[in-house]
């Protein structure tokens, strides 16, 4: 199966909605996970809600069909094969294993293998797969590498609304992925993401929408059920799992596609993309008056308010971020905008470049750009001997995007002992040219170049991003960088760690 539609998991077919090939299709999903085992069910095999004719009634609507089943590590692996054959017999597209706290007893682990080695030939090709949890540093004991060997496809449940061990979503998120690759797993991840009534904080309809559109293969867990005469809270049914990523269903038409961005919207703008943006804001409950293309005070204060629902920078316009929690697509190429002064394009095409996520392996990776430049500059002051330079790559990223929009930025500062990969070049050049302002002397403003410290190093101010925007009194603001554990993005950051802003002027 060479690629993977975003998906949708289902738990118990009969507390669902009865018409819920009508309410898939609604949502443009091309996949369902069904749940058809469990290793403590008797009879193990679902045939309650998995037969030809139910897999059939999907696949006719053009929804592939996984079925999923908990396993716990058990040694009747010949029972657990033979329940799964018999929903595989019923057409399934492939297969998924849940595996969790039950196989962190090691000496489970050979009845895994034995499980997997045995479904292996029974699955269709490229389509078994495992879940597991989403951060697999925290749980080292499942048998990860056993997993990989033996499945095709990764499916960790990042549920981040139910996380809380970094400051922001998107942070953990990243941290889970990074997890993946410490611990050597190679396997196509297709994560699933979490909207469930017992979640404290839950994910909101836009903020899961938009991890679908970043992840191609990315599911939601789980379609909510009628329990004790009331429906679950979920957001399942309220989003979009087109692989277009038009703009998600919020109890408006189900025709409507937001356009391809191609400008900055903010008061005064006016156009066809106005009237999609003011229409997407009232379909969501955001008033944002009349829809008649004219970016006026109205729709100002509805994407204000839709920029604080969705947890981002508060700034009353619409650019890459906020079209993306809208879930509308832009054009990345359109940073160049007729009339933005140059630390505004730098900030447009820095947001752009850090929602890639770019991760440097090797000098083949694509995030190679951003060093490419210095290589032969840094070897010829005998700054490159050891692999870490090959991943400390911040103040490259912010080089790279000064020069793809036309800031002039010299590789090495004169008079100064290192290139512009070393941060403290960066202040030592900014302060001869005027453009240093120590924190507290100035408010952030989007595009600025911004100093900084990581928290756990207490005061070293090794760090360097741009500012995406800042809300006046906040405590936060919001950047694109580099190498935040080498990989690229955009992310919240203190302002107690700040040590000074790059404003360039010319």
């Amino acid at each position: 199966m060479a690629t993977h539609p975003h998906g949708i998991w289902i738990w118990n077919l009969n507390l669902i909605s009865s018409n819920y090939l009508d309410k898939i299709a609604q949502v443009k999903a091309k996949r369902v996970y069904l749940k058809v085992f469990d290793g403590r069910s008797n009879p193990m095999f679902w045939s309650h809600q998995c037969s030809p004719n139910i897999v059939k009634q999907f696949q006719d609507n053009d929804i592939q069909v996984f079925g999923w089943g908990y396993h716990y590590g058990t040694s009747d692996i010949d029972q657990q094969v033979f329940a799964v054959k018999q929903a595989l017999d019923c057409g399934l597209d492939g297969y998924v294993l849940d595996l969790e706290a039950e196989v962190e007893n090691t000496s489970r682990h050979p009845n895994v293998r034995a499980l997997l080695l045995k479904l292996r030939p029974l699955v269709p090709t490229g389509a078994l797969g495992y879940t597991s949890f989403g951060h697999p540093g925290f749980h080292p004991n499942v048998p990860w590498k056993i997993l990989n060997e033996n499945c095709d496809i990764a499916l960790p449940q990042i549920y981040f609304e139910k996380f809380g061990f970094r400051a922001t979503n998107e942070d953990e998120v990243q941290d889970c992925l990074k997890s993946h690759e410490a611990m050597g797993l190679t396997k196509p991840i297709l994560p699933i993401w979490g909207s469930e009534s017992d979640s404290r904080n839950p994910a909101k309809a836009s903020e899961l929408q938009s991890y679908l559109n970043r992840f191609p293969g990315s599911s939601i867990w789980r379609v909510p059920e009628f329990r004790n005469g009331r429906l679950e809270r979920g957001e399942a049914w309220n989003l979009n799992y087109s692989d277009n990523s038009p703009f998600p269903y919020g109890g408006g038409s189900t025709d409507f596609a937001l356009p391809t961005l191609t400008r900055v919207l903010r008061r005064g703008t006016k156009g066809e993309d106005v009237k999609a943006l003011q229409r997407a804001l009232n379909e969501l409950g955001f008033n944002a008056g009349d829809v008649d293309g004219d970016f006026g005070p109205n729709t100002e204060r509805a994407v204000r308010a839709f920029q604080a629902n969705a947890g981002i920078s508060i700034d009353g316009e619409v650019y890459t971020q906020t079209w993306k929690e809208l879930a509308g697509r832009f054009d990345s190429t359109l940073v160049d905008l007729p009339g933005e002064n140059p630390r505004l394009k730098l900030a447009n095409f820095a947001e752009n470049e850090a929602s890639k996520n770019l991760r440097w392996v090797n000098s083949s990776s694509e995030a190679e750009k951003y060093l490419e430049i210095f290589r032969e500059p840094m070897r010829q002051l005998g700054h490159i001997g050891t692999a870490k330079i090959f991943y400390d790559w911040c103040g490259t990223f912010v080089y790279y995007c000064c020069r793809e929009v036309g800031i002039d930025v010299p590789i090495q500062p004169d008079g100064y002992w290192a290139t512009m990969a070393l941060v403290a070049s960066w202040q030592y050049w900014a302060q001869k040219k005027g453009f240093w302002y120590p924190k507290g002397s100035v408010n952030p403003e989007r595009g600025d170049i911004v100093v900084f410290d990581w928290p756990s190093t207490g005061g070293a101010y090794n760090h360097i991003g741009i500012v995406r925007g800042y809300t006046r009194g906040s405590s936060t603001f919001t950047t694109s960088e580099g190498n935040k554990g080498n990989r690229s993005g955009n992310f919240t950051r203190n302002l107690s760690n700040v040590e000074g802003f790059i404003r360039v002027t010319g």
